[in-house]
Order: C-alpha cells, then structure tokens, then sequence
C-alpha cells in the first residue's frame, strides 16, 4: 500500500536519532513523510567503535582462554606442534583489524534483517510503510539498541577488569538480562537469555513502536513481529554458542 503523508515535513536526521531514543513516537511519525538514517550510521557506528575499543582486553583475555581450552581439548589439534599452538595463542591475544571491522559489516547485516522482518510485518498487517521507511527507522532504532549497547558493554567490562572473564558468553552476560536470572544453566541456554538484555528489549519496543506508528499496522502485529526479531535475534547468538562448544571453545 502507499504512505499518506498530507504534510511536508523537513527530514532532520539529528532530531530523528534523538527523537527515537526519547520520544520514539514522533520519530517513527517523522519517518513516514521524511525518512532519514545518515546521522543514524555516523552515531551507531561511533558508538560502536568506542565500545568495541572499551571491550578489547576482556574480549582478548576470554578469547585467549577459550583458545587454551579448545587446544587442549579438542582431537582437531591433537596432532598440531607446541611452537604451531602457540602461534595460534598469541593470534588469540593481539588486537585484530576485524574485531573493529567487523561489528560495522555487522551493523548493515542487523539492520538490514529487521528491515525485512519488518516489511514483512507490514504486508501481513496491511500497513502504509516500505523497504526506504523501514530501513530508515531500523538503523535510527541501532544507536541505542546497537550503538549504545555496545558501549555500556564496553564499560562494564572495563570496571569490571579482563580477569573477570574466561570466555566470550562471560562478557555477554556482564550486560543486564535474562541470563542473570540463571548464572547456573547450560552455557548454550545462558547465551539465549543474553541475547534478550536491557538493549533488546528497548529494541523490541522501538520496533513495535515502528510497525504501529510509520507502518499504522495493528499493536498485535506489530508486537508479533517486534518479537520474532527479539527472539531470532536470541536465538542465533545460541546457536553459534552450541557450535563453538562443539569445536571445543567452551
């Protein structure tokens, strides 16, 4: 279906990023007749920069432990030479031009999934919006959900210092969620409760928020599908947790 915007509104990328954060309504309103993501991009990305800069030691610190335990561990590298493992330990602790790359191709990935799932929700809810008003919305909704995220992580870790973390689910669940409602369970179930924390929870409402506001779909709906995200998002991070267990990491 098409977008009704009767009134011209001027597209104010910088009011739109903060609007979303503290009066999200207006911003997904604004976002139907002035769609805008480029400050979106510039902030989230910086944000995520910082955070992935503030998680550095803690990340290298965990991954160093896990590549200790899978290398005595695992039947893979049961035949590799100490002077090869160790090479492989001190790759492990050095800081990596992907660790910064990495969460950017990420960011485009992530955004351009909730676009979809989305779009789709505003099919199966008879909603006005569409691919440019989504993807808009979708990247303004990762400065807090991704971008300020990431740099809470980043200085909980480092209040927190490197040695509290043996591996990378330790660092997950230094954020606020689920998984402190069971520090006990198995290592695959923790990474599932992680992956439903403070941040994306916020984003499953600003999603909902979205769908009923740009999309003008049913709050059923849009909570449907602001939901599927939240617990795909969950459950993905799960899965790659079992496959690193798998191989050994864990």
């Amino acid at each position: 279906m098409g977008v009704s915007a009767p009134v011209a509104v001027k597209a104010n990328g910088l009011s739109t990023v903060i609007d979303t954060i503290a009066s999200p309504n207006e911003a997904f309103e604004r976002q139907r007749s002035a769609p805008t993501w480029g400050w979106a991009l510039v902030f989230t990305i910086v944000l995520l920069l910082i955070g992935t800069y503030l998680q550095g030691p803690a990340m290298r610190h965990a991954g160093v432990a896990q590549v200790q335990h899978m290398l005595a561990n695992s039947p893979i590298y049961a035949t590799v030479s100490d002077a090869k493992k160790q090479q492989i330990l001190d790759r492990a602790g050095k800081p990596s031009l992907f660790a910064y790359v990495g969460p950017v191709v990420f960011l485009f990935f992530g955004v351009l999934v909730n676009t979809l799932i989305m779009l789709i929700g505003n099919l199966a809810g008879k909603g006005q919006a569409d691919f440019k008003r989504l993807w808009s919305g979708s990247m303004n909704i990762a400065v807090p959900t991704m971008g300020l995220g990431a740099l809470v992580l980043g200085i909980i870790t480092t209040m927190r210092g490197t040695d509290a973390f043996s591996n990378s689910i330790q660092v997950l669940q230094a954020m606020p969620s689920l998984a402190m409602l069971a520090p006990n369970a198995g290592i695959v179930l923790i990474s599932f409760l992680a992956g439903i924390s403070v941040f994306t929870l916020w984003g499953f409402f600003l999603n909902a928020a979205m769908l009923r506001v740009t999309g003008k779909t049913s709050t059923a709906v849009a909570y449907a599908f602001a939901a599927i995200v939240l617990l795909l998002g969950a459950g993905t991070g799960a899965a790659f947790t079992a496959l690193g267990h798998k191989a050994g990491l864990f």
